[in-house]
């Protein structure tokens, strides 16, 4: 884990619609995530970090890779963040992303593993593009709107209590309208990005 001053979560936007499967953008995404934690929660800084972490016993007695996830000094797992960032298609997905949720929660809750914290933590565009197959744009989507919609948190609390929770960030893309292209968007200009915030501390 390498954590600079690059690694705040408007400096990864910037770039987020370019080489979107790429290891350089997920290893961003997890720095700028776990800078905003601590940012926002500082406490959280006494617990040894990694990423990509191998988890072995979950619910059905297999591996399940997590995106972040914090160790005391005994080497204790504490604090498991999952995370995401999808620029496009959210729409189409929504029922998807809350149904995953849902399910990994279970696999960590029931897993061989007493977790003080899961966090899900998605960062969305307020607004965000549609593709066609050729990379021009097809209309615009509204993930805000989704995800005000459908969330999983009441099922999540109703399950396991504060234990686990589901944080959506949300950002608007400078001069959205105007851009035509796929291309258009590999560099952006985020801007009112919505605050990490903790339901229950």
């Amino acid at each position: 884990m390498i954590m600079s001053k690059s690694n705040d979560l408007k400096t990864f936007l910037e770039t987020t619609f370019f080489n979107v499967r790429g290891t350089k953008r997920t290893n961003a995404l997890h720095n700028a995530i776990l800078s905003e934690l601590f940012r926002k929660y500082p406490k959280y800084k006494k617990y040894n970090w990694k990423f990509e972490y191998n988890l072995r016993g979950d619910a059905y007695g297999g591996t399940f890779k997590i995106d972040i996830i914090g160790l005391d000094n005994e080497g204790i797992l504490k604090i498991a963040i999952l995370c995401k960032c999808n620029n496009s298609n959210i729409g189409k997905n929504i029922y998807n992303f809350s149904n995953t949720t849902i399910g990994e929660a279970a696999r960590l809750m029931y897993s061989e593993y007493e977790f003080e914290k899961i966090l899900f933590v998605s960062v969305f565009p307020k607004k965000a593009p549609l593709f066609k197959e050729d990379g021009s744009i097809r209309s615009f989507d509204s993930p805000y709107s989704y995800k005000e919609r459908v969330t999983a948190s009441r099922i999540l609390f109703e399950q396991y209590g504060d234990k686990v929770e589901e944080i959506n960030i949300f950002y608007d893309i400078e001069n959205l309208e105007s851009k035509k292209s796929r291309e258009d968007f590999y560099q952006i200009k985020p801007k009112n990005i919505t605050e990490f915030k903790l339901r229950y501390v």
